[in-house]
């Protein structure tokens, strides 16, 4: 039997399951393209340390080691034996070798997505951080958060829903644009998996979010809805 691709990821408390929405991405892609595989969990302090202990080369940017990864076995699709970085490098990745079913990496829409996907994080960030940092880290996560990411004087609570509106109208107008419920129409796309992995992300952190969420952005509650057959493998 193939060595099977492994996605490092991050766990949650029990029942532990998928939930930090960079790696959502991959995993999306892997369940889209019902690509076998298997899930290596680590927490926040662990990743840099077994990243470096596999000699994976670092991030050119940013911090040196982040997940997603993959471990990318040879196969015949993909003949390299390789660790790969990083959401892009792994959807790009992932598409050469397994092109069915289609990403559409070229779809301009794609880059608007990524655009939002930003914006909103940005807006929401303090949100999302303080309550997942308490209902979905271990302890040994949690604690590296609390020690490296401060969040004081960020805009919160419905301070930062009010900010957030318009990028998430935005985004329901930009599912708009071809009828829906993708992106694209009827066509599923990578920019789907974009924004459905920060809405699950919200969904995992807290339902309530969830609800504010589609409440502002209704046509993000029915791209979620869409996508679910690809969210059910979590682990």
């Amino acid at each position: 039997m193939a060595e099977q691709i492994t996605l490092f990821d991050l766990p949650s408390k029990p029942p532990n399951k998928a939930w930090s929405y960079n790696p959502l991405k991959t995993r999306l892609i892997l369940n889209y393209k019902n690509l076998p595989y298997r899930t290596h969990w680590l927490e926040f302090p662990d990743i840099a340390p077994h990243f470096e202990s596999l000699v994976i080369s670092p991030n050119a940017q940013g911090k040196p080691y982040t997940v997603p990864a993959i471990h990318f076995p040879s196969t015949d699709a993909h003949p390299v034996d390789e660790y790969i970085m990083g959401s892009e490098a792994i959807a790009a990745a992932l598409e050469k070798a397994y092109p069915d079913p289609p990403l559409h990496l070229d779809a301009p829409e794609l880059a608007k997505a990524e655009e939002q996907r930003g914006q909103t994080m940005r807006a929401l960030v303090a949100v999302l951080g303080r309550i997942f940092t308490a209902t979905l880290l271990n302890e040994r996560s949690k604690e590296y958060i609390e020690a490296t990411v401060d969040l004081s004087g960020l805009p919160d609570g419905d301070e930062a829903w009010d900010g957030a509106r318009p990028v998430l109208e935005a985004i329901g107008a930009l599912l708009r644009e071809k009828g829906g419920p993708f992106v694209l129409g009827e066509t599923v796309s990578y920019a789907d998996f974009i924004l459905v992995s920060l809405i699950h992300c919200f969904r995992r952190a807290g339902e309530d979010l969830y609800e504010k969420w589609v409440e502002i952005s209704p046509e993000c509650g029915t791209l979620y809805d869409a996508s679910k057959q690809w969210l059910d493998r979590d682990q």
